[in-house]
């Protein structure tokens, strides 16, 4: 009961913040986006020595203190769920904010909360969290508002799930759930756009699992939740070239997946 009336509390907080920052919020100085997901979203792609000392160009991340910040990787540093600094590298979101600039001339802000190794399951309201990832995503992606307007979600997860047995019916369900949820967190509907990526699609995992995910599940998610795009993770390599059982794509193929998230974003 406890568990319930925290999660039922946060969430009329977050709706009230919501409005208080986002629908009454006049404020265009940037394009938000939300990035969250596991492993491959954080980043696990190995640096390059510029990487962490390149300035993203009109890209902004969201920092500690909830103030956008010039964005440098590794841009889940901020993450409030993350696991140890050292393991947060290269993801999408430096291939994205950039592409997205590049497109619209918008000032972009980056709110990324993602969680290698995360199913889920824990990114349910009233999950198996006193406060679900969900929940955390939302302490930062709500005071954000102020500064613009959401534009879009960026989801990057699937890997436990199909090393789980959970990636069929049941992750359609939850999807719709989290998705519902986050919209409603965030004050906003089906309006701002949600984009999907295939999993790796080479052998770190039992390949007709793999298949089933990206060509049966995603398809799904794009058909039953609105506004739902997908891309695909078609020719993108993993980091370690000696080790196909790693399920991480590399630095370069992550990037390029942020590029097609932009393009698919901006559809």
């Amino acid at each position: 009961m406890k568990r319930l009336v925290n999660n039922v509390s946060f969430c009329l907080c977050a709706a009230v913040c919501a409005i208080l920052f986002g629908g009454c919020n006049d404020n265009d100085d940037y394009d938000i986006y939300l990035l969250i997901g596991q492993s491959n979203c954080a980043g696990r792609g190995y640096f390059l020595p510029e990487d962490t000392l390149n300035v993203l160009e009109g890209v902004w991340l969201l920092n500690a203190e909830l103030v956008p910040e010039p964005a440098v990787a590794p841009l889940n540093r901020y993450s409030n769920i993350r696991k140890d600094i050292s393991m947060q590298l290269i993801g999408p979101g430096v291939g994205f904010g950039p592409a997205i600039y590049q497109k619209t001339g918008h000032k972009v802000l980056l709110v990324q909360n993602a969680r290698g190794g995360s199913a889920l399951e824990s990114w349910q309201v009233g999950g198996d969290n006193l406060v679900s990832y969900l929940d955390s995503a939302l302490v930062r992606a709500v005071p954000a508002l102020q500064y613009g307007k959401l534009k879009g979600i960026v989801w990057h997860q699937g890997e436990t799930d199909i090393t789980n047995g959970t990636a069929g019916d049941i992750y359609v369900e939850r999807f719709s759930k989290m998705v519902a949820a986050l919209r409603n967190g965030l004050g906003v509907g089906d309006e701002v756009p949600v984009v999907v990526g295939e999993v790796g699609q080479w052998a770190w995992e039992d390949s007709t699992k793999i298949e089933a995910f990206n060509h049966g599940t995603l398809d799904r998610l794009t058909r039953e939740v609105p506004n739902c795009r997908k891309v695909t993770s078609d020719g993108l390599n993993y980091r370690m070239p000696d080790n196909p059982g790693d399920p991480h794509f590399s630095r370069d193929a992550a990037i390029e997946l942020g590029k097609r998230y932009a393009e698919a974003m901006l559809k």
